[in-house]
Parts: structure tokens; sequence; C-alpha cells
């Protein structure tokens, strides 16, 4: 029997999933200031979509690249954002399969990817899955882009991983860091992946368009990703709907062949129900203004000295309670235990001992305004 370490065991459990296991079995109600779920719930369009293609026997396999009719639209859709063809737009389940597909379609024997500092942690989990390596650019000390991906860099590094609105910062990327980190990317031959979960909630800045860069390289040359949701601006959370460009031919074709051997096709009916909720447009309107509504009331509710970061995008705002405990990751737990409020600790977002870990919490933006006041009133109350 060959003997070795199986390379699930390298991959780190998150401390957000237990928390998230400690919320489900509490004994009494909790206000889930833990967690990315919507209040504002998916468009009907959407509904009446995905009913309107099991009625019409719409339940048959497609494509490991999807409904050709939902490559259309969302090329068109993405017309601002390096104008896709169709024929490398892949539909997949959810934004994080299509993240991880990428990653295996990229992944090389001894390879590195850069994630910020402050990162989601399954970004984090998914290169380890592929059996590369992370390596942390310590954006926003100090340093300029540039500085920050050359503290971190090797001959070793295929990818960077950059998320605008990023999760749990808020930071949204200006025009300039974006062309700094396309442009050492290029200048280093390495490939981009441009997460943009979060695109449709830009309430300072602009939205990430860092696939519209590559237009100004030969198609060979081209090396972003971009990688897009319907869990978030259209709030289908449960329905696992994502979507992904690849930067030129030969890209897609490596990716085709990742998403054939893992999932056949992506759902045929969740598919017709993104392909209605593309129309919801005033969806998006509303959701994205009871959201920063949400934010500015937060934000004014923690003050200067609580807020680590203001957020200028995103569902979420990072909160320093340094002053107050020196292990959040324990305090998370208390908070659950003391005030039924659950809080997401800042070891989940940052490489392990980095010295502002057990100073910050995550709290959600996108829940129901008066109960998220609600439940920030009773964290500052306890602090």
């Amino acid at each position: 029997m060959l003997t070795g370490t199986e390379r699930s065991r390298n991959i780190p459990l998150s401390c957000l999933h237990e928390i998230h296991r400690l919320v489900g079995a509490h004994p009494r109600p909790v206000t889930a200031l833990h967690v990315g779920e919507p209040y504002i719930r998916m468009p009907e369009e959407a509904v009446e979509g995905y009913c309107r293609a099991l009625r019409d026997g719409h339940t048959a396999y497609l494509g490991a690249r999807g409904l050709g009719a939902l490559h259309e639209a969302l090329a068109e859709r993405l017309e601002d954002n390096g104008k896709p063809s169709p024929d490398r737009v892949f539909v997949t389940p959810g934004s994080c399969q299509a993240i991880s597909a990428i990653l295996q379609s990229i992944a090389v024997d001894g390879g590195e990817v850069i994630l910020s500092e402050l990162h989601w942690p399954m970004h984090f989990q998914q290169v380890t899955m592929t059996g590369m390596t992370t390596r942390f650019a310590p954006f926003g000390d100090g340093r300029s882009v540039t500085e920050a991906l050359d503290a971190c860099a090797s001959d070793r590094v295929v990818a960077i991983l950059v998320n605008s609105p990023g999760n749990p910062s808020g930071q949204v990327w200006t025009e300039a860091e974006l062309r700094e980190v396309h442009a050492w990317a290029v200048r280093r031959r390495v490939l981009v992946i441009s997460d943009e979960a979060y695109e449709d909630f830009v309430f300072d800045g602009e939205p990430c368009r860092m696939a519209n860069l590559d237009l100004e390289l030969p198609p060979e040359d081209r090396v972003v990703f971009s990688v897009h949701t319907f869990s978030k601006g259209h709030s289908m959370t449960g329905c696992r709907l994502g979507y992904a460009t690849a930067p030129n031919d030969d890209r897609a074709a490596l990716l085709t062949r990742v998403q054939e051997a893992t999932l056949v096709a992506p759902s045929t009916p969740v598919q017709y129900a993104g392909l209605a909720a593309l129309g919801a447009t005033a969806h998006l309107t509303e959701h994205h203004a009871y959201v920063r509504g949400t934010r500015d009331a937060v934000v004014d509710l923690l003050g200067d000295k609580l807020v680590h970061l203001a957020p200028a995008g995103g569902w979420y705002v990072l909160v320093d309670l340094g002053a107050f405990t020196g292990d959040t990751y324990l305090f998370s737990k208390q908070v659950l235990a003391d005030i039924d409020v659950g809080i997401a600790p800042g070891r989940g977002f940052l490489p392990e001992g980095h010295p502002t870990a057990d100073r910050l919490v995550r709290l959600t933006l996108c829940a129901e305004r008066e109960s998220t006041l609600d439940g920030v009133r009773r964290l500052t109350a306890y602090l």
C-alpha cells in the first residue's frame, strides 16, 4: 500500500464554519451577523424562470460550459468588462466552484498563488486543494501595490487573486491599483483571477473591470479570468449559479477539460432562472440601495474607534475589538452564548499568526436592517 499524506488533510479548517454550526445549534434565536445571507430575496422573474423550466421539461443535461442562451446574455452583460466572446464564458455552480476550477486548470507542481493578507478563507483552501501554496501580499500597509507584490513574489508564482469589492474588507480597488496589478502580472507572465462577486455593491469608487485591461494585449498574451455570481446582486445564494470568463481560447480549452471532469453540467433549471434574473434590473437597484443604507447606519453606530476599515463596497464591515479582547475567536463564542449574536472572528480571514487576526471580527450588512442594527447595539452595549 502506498503511504503518504492525503492532499485533503492539508486543507485548513475554517473557524467560520465552526461559528456557523454553533449558531445552528444555539438554544435561542440568534441575530446572525456572522454570515452573508441577504434580506432582499431573489427576484420573482428568477422564481418564475425556474418553475417554467421545470414545467417545460428543461431538466436534461447540458454541456459542461452551460446553456448557450445564457452564454450569449452573460457576454452581453459583460460588454464593459473585457467584451468576452460567448465561447469563453462558463456557467458554473456558484462562483466558488468557478474559482476552484480555474485554479485546477492553471495548477502546476510547485506553483504558488498570491492572495491578499486579508482574504476570504475559501480562496486559501482552494489554492491548497490544488497542491499549490499561497503567498500573502501585504496590501494596505503603506506600500504601493507593486511593492507589496514584489515583497511576496517568487519565480514559482503562477497567479494573483484579486477580490474587489473585498470580503471581508469592503475594499474597492482603484483603477490605478488594478492597472498596477495587471502590469505586474503581464511583466511577470502570471495570471490574474478577478473575483467580482460583489460587483453590484460598490458604494464608493468604481466596479472592478480587470478584464478590460486585457484588451490592450493580443489574445495569446491576455491573463485575466473574471469570476461573477448570481448569489449577491440577484440574491440567489442557495441556487448556486455563477459564471466566469477565460482570457483566451487556450485557457478556455483547459478550463473546459476541468469542468467536463468534475461537474458534467451545471443545473439546467437554475440556468433558466439566471437567464430570467438578468432582466430584473429593478431588483439590483433596490438591493444595492438597501445594503448601502444598512452600511451607513451600521458604520454610524459603530463609530471611528471600532470600524477597522470603512467599507467602500460589499456586504461586510470589519470591527476592531483589540481594546476589549486579545482573542476574538473565543470572544465570538462568548458573544453568542451571552447575548445571542453571531459574529465572525478575524482569525478566519488572515494568515495564521498575523498580528491583527485576534483583534478583528466581521459583521454582515446584507441582512434585515432593523435586526442588524439591534444586533450591533447589543454588541456595543456588551463591549
